[in-house]
């Protein structure tokens, strides 16, 4: 096949770095040219240290006429200047923009993965109506949708999103040297040390952007609980601040309100996650919407148990009682409940840890999910007559 020019299409730097660089590494292997086109979040250096193309664009992750008039002329002179052939969006502003955009620079191919619909079961009203209308927006200008998430495919077939022919379901997954419980296990009392926690005490993690739709405002109350009937629980949050965003949350006032300031480590833009989880005890995500979390592929994989919300994508990591607990969403209740289920009982703990990090290693890891977008992309490619 042809050396083809793909296009990632990313809201912010940060984004790619974090979520898509080491797939995009397969794809270079495979013999793809790569180019990012993003915002500038201060990530530009590192995914070029990584061999990766950056083109900034004026993106803004809220919704603002001007900016997205001025990245969409963006997006669309580059398109043309670099003669893509693939143009691959990603997140709501990407499809909402990227799409649209590459179809009009007459790009051959457009292809849209959906991280997470924007809606979700317990949004109803104006604002459901509004997400799932921006979601059929960038579904029409795209060629073909990608999912994550198998329900999220399953829901588009079912609401006439696209024909079959046209949805995908590539998965997610996490990169399985780097997250490989063994390889930490030693570093987990030096890292403890270092962020201020001791070997007696039992650590209930969380890993997010900091907003509110992570769930992160249930697990403080969560916490708060927790700390009042359990002396030894700690609590350590691992957040990336979005100040920019409508639900953006500041921590520290929950900290104060629930009594948490001496039992809660608070961490943000880190790079050595895979101790900060070995660190862990139990992993927790109360998110209230989701494709495939990252965050708990990447807890199960260093085979630390996990507490997720029941809801898309969370469900199709966590398999309730046999590799984590699943509780009702915004349960702050449920949430607690199962935490003391884990709290008490080590080697539930254990065997759920353990089954948790098998199941990562034989279905969610990046490698897998770059070999089916590879399959996917070549006959994509060879039915639009560019191989």
């Amino acid at each position: 096949m042809p050396r083809l020019r793909v296009a990632h299409i990313v809201p912010t730097d940060r984004i790619a770095y974090l979520l898509l660089r080491v797939r995009l590494g397969y794809l270079q292997r495979a013999g793809y040219e790569v180019l990012v086109l993003c915002g500038d979040d201060g990530y530009g250096q590192r995914l070029r240290a990584a061999g990766l193309r950056v083109v900034h664009l004026p993106f803004a992750r809220e919704i603002s006429p001007t900016t997205d008039l001025r990245c969409f002329w963006a997006l669309w002179r580059a398109l043309r200047r670099e003669q893509v052939q693939i143009a691959h969006s990603h997140n709501p502003k990407g499809t909402l923009l990227g799409t649209c955009a590459a179809r009009c620079a007459g790009v051959p191919l457009v292809v849209h993965t959906v991280h997470g619909f924007l809606f979700h079961d317990q949004m109803r009203g104006p604002r459901r109506w509004l997400a799932e209308a921006a979601e059929r927006w960038g579904a029409a200008w795209a060629h073909h949708l990608l999912f994550q998430s198998r329900e999220d495919c399953a829901y588009a077939l079912a609401h006439g999103f696209k024909s079959a022919a046209r949805l995908h379901w590539i998965g997610n997954g996490i990169d399985a040297e780097r997250f490989h419980g063994d390889v930490c296990r030693q570093a987990r009392i030096r890292k403890r040390g270092e962020i201020g926690l001791g070997a007696e005490h039992l650590v209930i993690g969380m890993v997010g952007r900091l907003v509110r739709e992570k769930g992160f405002v249930e697990f403080f109350q969560m916490a708060g609980q927790i700390a009042r009937e359990y002396p030894q629980a700690r609590f350590l949050v691992v957040g990336i601040s979005e100040p920019d965003q409508s639900d953006s949350l500041a921590p520290e006032q929950w900290l104060r309100a629930e009594r948490l300031q001496d039992r809660c480590v608070l961490l943000e833009q880190r790079d050595d996650m895979p101790e900060l989880y070995a660190c862990m005890d139990i992993a927790v995500l109360p998110s209230h919407r989701e494709g495939i979390p990252r965050a708990l592929m990447e807890a199960s994989a260093m085979g630390v148990p996990v507490v997720a919300s029941d809801i898309r994508g969370c469900r199709e990591v966590v398999v309730h009682g046999q590799t984590g607990l699943l509780f009702p969403c915004r349960d702050v209740a449920a949430l607690a409940a199962a935490v003391r289920t884990l709290i008490v009982d080590a080697a539930q703990r254990r065997r759920l840890g353990e089954a948790g990090r098998q199941r990562i290693l034989a279905e969610f890891t990046e490698q897998r999910t770059a070999e089916r977008l590879l399959a996917l992309y070549a006959r994509l490619a060879r039915a639009a007559g560019l191989a």
